[in-house]
């Protein structure tokens, strides 16, 4: 045998060479094989709240068109081109819900990935919030779930905005008196009741660092970045702490959209935390200089990686392309450090994508990094200098440039542009918190609480016209932000992208959730209610929204929808006593789905009401950066961790296993995360509560998050439930 190139170039006989078949035959006695280039480390994608990863095809996308490009490995570039010769491909996932909104029962862990070539670094992690039989009569006419009792992400209201909060109990939705968040919440869908215990938070947590203490024992060395939204980033930052005394953390993170706050003072977000307490007695909000100094230890963490690096003589012996064949630029260590690297560095860094449009990071309770970044100011507060940098992603910026961000200055312009110069800082305008009755007497479960909505409803009426309070908040005046992050190959300018059509509007308008229904469906079925769907029409005589969507959209809204369905059900004596909803049961897996008239009843004017009630919605804005391939492909490609992955394809197989939540009690007895497979399948960790099992062990909270609250210890005059 003999090998180009030489064996001596391929030096770690940990791993195979190169892998083939072939027969042999007395007069074909010479077959060729290809070394494959290897993988440039692994990347973990984690999602954010009330979701399943809905950016996570894109973002796999555009990731493995744009490391081609950065490791000159695009079919021109390279002699042999493919998977086979190392061409990154995405991977290809099973389609998870059936066209009426249900799960697919065939989907599992052996058929989840498609049986197509791939080669991708991309590992997608999934997690969320799962209700034992006792939790689904507490809580599911609370939180959306689906029809095995869990939902990808948790419910959309329990997010927070520190990393003690994960340890903490879930949202408190009683204002004052009768007045629940829901009386004042005006964004039809996203409703705000009370929520459980964010332990759930913790046990994804750990489940990432225990996926990267797997990813280290097969390569120690490996290089993997941590790609988080979200939600998901206060996960990513929490198992950070979780894995540092045992070298299970990642070399390098990107945080899009996080919600961690570094507000000192925020009184709406105070209230709403005054039952909370931590082991100090203290209650109401994490103090300014806990969130400073839980920040400061995240960036010392993730500092410390720097001096795990590769040598870049290790990573040239097997990956660099220094004359591509096609004669453009090429790859090698050296280069890609002087140009990509944070002061030489791609491990050892955190790269923040902030949005200034997002609607979502920037409520009033929340006043994220996501939306705001870090003001200079801040950068030096945290430590951040050397492993600190930031992107802004906004309509008409160019990302991938030096300089500074301002935020009014820029909003300024793009109000002159929509001859709106007189408009605030939102497009649309935000909305306004509106008590309503309506949904006062849905959101209250006491007679004393309905009568108190419906008697209190005129000086409530008064007071909230009269306090006109935005549920987003305005930036601070003036409000500037350093864009320090390495500059790109080819800046550019973020788009928008719904419904396989893309935009220049990054700053979306409208929303609306019949606009997901199936373009091209035919016949239509008078008996569906989303069929028979009639929108209400503008001033010129036009339906204000009309189907843009898929198959696989309209599939994801009636999910959605079935979600919703089963909490109001529950909250409207529309579910059995023990919160089964037979409406909302899933035949191909095998339940009961007999329903009678007056349920389907219900349940058409459920679903009109839903489809009526967000065609004036205001688009979020809060995942159009990770939903574009093309920003992956032109930015997130380059903020990577760079070096030499040598997992095999088994290895890659487990590690996509371990991942996923739903799939992690098919993974061999005594593995590391085998254990944690229980709160998937029963709502438990061994065998007690989530909450209580969070306390201890494996799971307890790192000193270095700091649980600081705004308020001594004191007993409040109210009882918490």
């Amino acid at each position: 045998m003999s090998f180009h190139p030489p064996t001596s170039v391929l030096s770690d006989t940990r791993f195979p060479l190169c892998i083939g078949e072939c027969i042999t035959l007395p007069d074909q006695s010479v077959r060729e094989f290809l070394t494959q280039l290897p993988l440039p480390g692994v990347v973990i994608f984690v999602h954010g709240v009330n979701s399943d990863g809905e950016w996570f095809d894109a973002a796999e996308e555009g990731l493995c068109k744009g490391l081609n490009n950065r490791l000159a490995r695009n079919s021109a570039q390279m002699k042999y081109d493919g998977v086979e010769a190392g061409e990154l491909t995405p991977v290809r996932y099973a389609e998870e819900l059936m066209p009426d909104g249900f799960l697919d029962p065939e989907v599992n862990d052996k058929t989840f990935i498609a049986p197509e070539p791939h080669y991708s670094p991309v590992i997608r992690f999934r997690w969320g919030y799962k209700a034992d039989m006792e939790s689904v009569k507490e809580w599911g006419d609370k939180v959306w779930l689906n029809e095995h009792d869990y939902w990808g992400g948790g419910p959309f209201a329990n997010g927070c905005t520190s990393l003690a909060d994960l340890w903490s109990e879930g949202l408190y939705d009683r204002l004052f008196f009768w007045i629940t968040a829901q009386h004042l919440n005006p964004v039809p869908g996203r409703d705000a009741y009370s929520c459980p215990h964010r332990a759930y938070y913790v046990h994804a947590a750990l489940r990432l660092t225990k996926l990267i203490a797997s990813i280290r024992r097969k390569q120690p060395d490996c290089p993997v970045t941590v790609v988080c939204h979200s939600q998901g980033n206060m996960i990513g930052m929490a198992a950070a702490f979780l894995g540092e005394s045992t070298g299970a953390v990642a070399d390098t993170y990107v945080l899009a959209n996080p919600p961690y706050s570094l507000e000192a003072f925020n009184g709406l977000d105070d209230w709403s935390q005054r039952y909370t307490r931590n082991a100090k007695g203290e209650s109401g909000r994490q103090t300014g200089n806990a969130r400073v100094q839980t920040l400061k230890s995240f960036f010392d963490i993730i500092r410390s990686r720097q001096t795990c690096k590769q040598s870049p003589e290790t990573i040239d012996r097997s990956m660099a392309n220094e004359t591509p064949q096609d004669g453009s630029a090429g790859f090698t260590a050296e280069t890609d450090l002087a140009c990509y690297g944070l002061n030489g560095n791609t491990y050892g860094r955190v790269t923040l994508y902030c949005n200034p449009h997002d609607q979502v990071i920037s409520a009033s309770t929340v006043k994220g990094i996501g939306w705001l970044g870090l003001s200079s100011e801040q950068i030096a507060q945290t430590g951040g200098a050397g492993v600190f940098s930031q992107r802004v992603f906004a309509q008409g910026w160019q990302v991938g440039e030096l300089g500074t961000y301002d935020y009014w200055g820029h909003r300024k312009e793009l109000n002159a542009e929509r001859n709106a110069s007189g408009a605030g800082f939102w497009f649309p305008a935000s909305k306004t918190a509106r008590y309503s009755v309506e949904s006062g007497l849905r959101s209250s479960q006491s007679v004393a609480g309905k009568v108190g909505t419906v008697a209190g409803a005129p000086l409530a009426w008064l007071v909230t016209s009269m306090a006109d309070a935005p549920i987003n908040a305005d930036p601070p005046r003036p409000w500037t932000i350093p864009v320090e992050a390495p500059p790109l190959p080819e800046p550019f300018i973020p788009q928008s992208r719904r419904y396989g059509e893309d935009s220049d509007a990054f700053d979306e308008e409208h929303d609306p959730e019949a606009a997901a229904r199936n373009s091209s469906k035919a016949p239509l079925s008078p008996d569906d209610p989303y069929d028979r769907f009639s929108a209400p029409l503008d001033e010129n005589g036009q339906a204000k929204v009309v189907p843009r969507g898929s198959e696989q959209t309209e599939a994801e809204l009636r999910y959605a929808h079935r979600a919703r369905l089963r909490m109001d059900a529950r909250r409207e004596g529309q579910a059995r006593s023990d919160g089964y909803v037979p409406g909302e049961a899933n035949p191909a897996a095998g339940q009961s789905n007999e329903v009678s008239d007056d349920y389907r009843k219900w349940r058409s004017e459920k679903i009109s009401q839903f489809l009526t009630e967000t065609i004036d919605q205001n688009a979020t804005d809060h995942s159009t950066t990770m939903t574009h391939p093309m920003h992956a492909e032109k930015a997130l490609a380059y903020d990577l961790a760079v070096g030499v992955c040598r997992l095999v394809n088994n290895d890659w197989m487990e590690l996509r296993i371990e991942a996923d939540w739903r799939y992690a009690s098919t993974l061999k007895r005594g593995h590391a995360s085998y254990e944690l497979s229980e709160y998937f399948l029963d709502g438990s960790m061994n065998g007690d509560s989530i909450e209580r099992w969070a306390e201890q062990g494996e799971a307890r909270r790192s000193e270095k998050i700091i649980d600081e609250r705004a308020h001594s210890r004191y007993d409040p005059l109210e009882s918490r439930r």
